[in-house]
């Protein structure tokens, strides 16, 4: 490609992307909605989506990331099916950008041993992960209403920040309800947004090959 192609593209950058909410009722398991999905755990409910950089990647950049954001205003909500009764339930929230697809089951496999995609026990690598955000919220012990809104109890960040050079950056967000579930409680989580702010460069030839051989290495 010419060269003023790449210059155009090149300088900061702000990535965007949307997250439907998700509202349904727990059966068996959470039910689809509008693109959540439940990986076939009665724990968890994940929404999949993506950031294309095919464009940079044609034009042999790099983003460098420099900061990020979820934006979720709403309420986050529990609902009894059987109101008055004890609850019992933690909920943890992941919210992930990623170099690398993830699995659903493995996440779940992964908060149960207290570890998140990038650390010690995950299969995956810390600098595939470029920005992650978990939360741990509770549900009151008893529930004098019909409806509890979710409190936070803890809250951290995980990921690398690496420089990226692939053509797509993989985007989640992960909701696992832990303890008893009764078919009939409705889960409520409010509609978000990804912001992924960073700068975008020409790396000299062999940085950026050796970039994409630790890319290729890493996603084996």
């Amino acid at each position: 490609m010419p060269e003023t192609s790449a210059g155009a593209l090149t300088g900061p950058r702000t990535l965007t992307v949307d997250i439907p909410e998700y509202i349904n009722t727990y059966t068996t398991n959470f039910p689809m909605y509008k693109g959540w999905y439940n990986g076939t755990t009665n724990n968890c409910i994940g929404y999949e989506t993506y950031l294309d950089l095919s464009g940079y990647e044609l034009d042999d950049l790099t983003l460098v990331p420099t900061g990020g954001a979820l934006q979720d205003p709403g309420r986050y909500s529990y609902t009894l099916s059987a109101p008055g009764s004890p609850v019992e339930n933690d909920f943890e929230i992941l919210d992930i950008i990623s170099q690398e697809r993830l699995n659903l089951p493995d996440i779940d496999a992964d908060l149960t041993l207290l570890n998140v995609p990038g650390m010690m026990t995950s299969i995956n690598n810390f600098s595939q992960i470029t920005i992650g955000q978990y939360r741990a919220l509770v549900v009151p012990t008893t529930q004098a209403t019909v409806l509890d809104l979710m409190q936070v109890v803890n809250a951290g960040t995980f990921g690398s920040s690496d420089p990226v050079v692939v053509q797509k950056l993989w985007v989640y967000r992960i909701v696992r309800v832990n303890g008893t579930k009764t078919a009939g409680d409705t889960l409520a989580i409010p509609a978000s947004r990804f912001i992924l702010r960073g700068t975008v460069i020409k790396e000299k030839d062999l940085v950026y090959m050796q970039r994409l051989k630790r890319s290729y290495e890493l996603a084996q």
